[in-house]
């Protein structure tokens, strides 16, 4: 694990058999794809922002394969980053994210939040589920300057990052991409 200021990370955390027992699962116990455009929108020339397929979780259908991990960025949040976060219930939801060379998948600059006016997304956890490694679909942060994280590149690792800061995905040219990402809330900034 490394820390810097507004990211963790776990290499490696997930073997590919467990990455393979985790989208098994997920195939079987997915709610529905998330409508296009729901999340990102898009630019004035009617250009999608957000080019992926995107699966809907519930958290109860897979804390046997993940609940480690959630445990793990949970800590992180408290002890890493102060930050106040709710423990998952069983009806959260994860997005499980497929980019493919074939849809020229991608997911320009963002951030996540939340609308509600009674929490805040605090934290993205962000799992590399993909069956092997692929081309393009590098992960960026933002601070005055494009900042490739090459920490989420490799299947089976995992990074935290402080959900206001703006990130985004570029397009896939290779193989396919796969991630799982939890949005870890907490009581709304005041």
């Amino acid at each position: 694990m490394s820390n810097d200021f507004n990211l963790w990370q776990w290499e490696e955390f997930y073997d590919k058999k467990q990455i393979k027992t985790i989208h098994d699962k997920i195939q079987k116990t997915y709610s529905g794809m998330e409508p296009t455009g729901l999340s990102a929108g898009q630019y004035e020339d009617g250009t999608d922002r957000k080019v992926v397929d995107v699966q809907m979780v519930s958290y109860e259908s897979i804390v046997p394969e993940i609940y480690r991990i959630i445990d793990e960025a949970y800590v992180s949040c408290n002890e890493n980053f102060g930050y106040d976060v709710i423990r998952p219930t069983m009806i959260d939801s994860l997005n499980y994210n497929t980019y493919t060379a074939k849809s020229k998948s991608k997911y320009d600059y963002h951030v996540d939040v939340a609308n509600n006016s009674h929490y805040d997304i605090k934290m993205t956890l962000l799992v590399n589920l993909s069956p092997k490694e692929f081309e393009g679909g590098d992960f960026y942060l933002y601070q005055q300057e494009d900042i490739l994280v090459p920490e989420l590149k490799k299947p089976g690792s995992a990074i935290l990052i402080k959900s206001a800061m703006n990130h985004k995905v570029t397009p896939i040219t290779k193989g396919t991409r796969r991630t799982l990402t939890f949005f870890m809330k907490g009581p709304a900034w005041k």
